[in-house]
């Protein structure tokens, strides 16, 4: 049994000569960082001979980097386990990243040797459920007729793609119930200053909009799902999926008529607010698959 583990980074397995496959363990394909949870937990339940961790591939979106660090004992963002198990984990990590595939064959050849002592305790490994932000500092438009509702999507968001300060959590959000109606601009607290101007204005840009931190636990609380399973209208109109595209105004007039396809659903669906959006691709994706047999709306009966 081999003492390596091999982690392909974006190759899979039929990239890799078989002479080089048949010394490791294991080998496995990786794209996320989260991937380095797993990876770890194998080492404890399954292949605790394991004293050698090889990384290859090309790290095209940095998971690479974060994996190799974990395996090197350091608690960073990838982690969803206890940093004990990382830092007793007892392995000698070779970082392959973006070399070539004789390197591969090298680093093999010369740490393989058949396993049969373990090198770290069997252990049980169990990962914690995620609940991270991905904190985004551009401006993002969120729309609804209902001041509760709105509400609900603001702090959704703010919770899902804040950025931290000393106090508060916070996005740049421009806030719509009205397009039509007054604009105004002012920071507002959706928690404890809700409605923020709205219930006299049509739309706020909220520089920022935030959530004082000992507010979170009851800024949760105010995301419900039923204030997303509910239809709004979106002022820019609506489409009709035929032999073309048709563009309705509100009032029902026809505005332009294109091209049916993909460049062309995508073109206007970036236009529209995130429901309308998410409903025009859902339709096209319904029209492609049942071809002849797709109506409008009704496919889904």
């Amino acid at each position: 049994m081999s003492n390596i583990l091999l982690i392909l980074l974006w190759l899979s397995q039929d990239r890799i000569d078989r002479t080089i496959l048949n010394k490791v363990a294991f080998v496995g394909t990786v794209h996320s960082a989260d991937s380095v949870n797993f990876v770890v937990k194998t080492l404890y339940e399954t292949h605790n001979h394991v004293d050698t961790v090889v990384v290859y591939g090309p790290d095209l979106n940095g998971a690479g980097e974060l994996i190799v660090e974990a395996l090197r004992g350091v608690c960073n963002d990838a982690l969803r386990i206890p940093c004990e198990y990382v830092k007793t984990l007892n392995v000698d990590l070779v970082d392959l990243r973006w070399r070539g595939e004789e390197e591969l064959r090298k680093a093999v050849e010369t740490r393989y040797r058949p396993a049969r002592e373990a090198v770290r305790p069997r252990r049980e490994v169990a990962l914690e459920k995620p609940n991270k932000r991905l904190p985004y500092g551009g401006l993002h438009i969120l729309y609804d007729t209902d001041l509760e509702a709105l509400r609900a999507k603001a702090v959704d968001y703010i919770l899902t793609y804040g950025v931290e300060s000393h106090d508060v959590v916070y996005s740049y959000l421009a806030l719509q119930r009205d397009p039509g109606g007054e604009y105004l601009t002012t920071p507002c607290d959706v928690i404890e200053e809700w409605p923020c101007g709205l219930d006299r204005g049509g739309v706020l840009i909220a520089t920022p909009a935030f959530i004082q931190k000992k507010q979170l636990e009851t800024a949760a609380s105010a995301v419900r799902p039923e204030f997303y399973n509910r239809d709004v209208y979106d002022p820019h109109g609506n489409f009709v999926f035929a032999d073309m595209l048709y563009h309705y105004g509100p009032r029902g007039v026809l505005l332009r008529q294109i091209e049916l396809d993909e460049v062309n659903v995508r073109r206007e669906a970036q236009k529209l607010l995130p429901d309308h959006a998410f409903y025009v691709g859902r339709e096209y994706a319904a029209y492609k698959l049942l071809k002849d047999k797709y109506v409008q709306d009704r496919w889904k009966q």
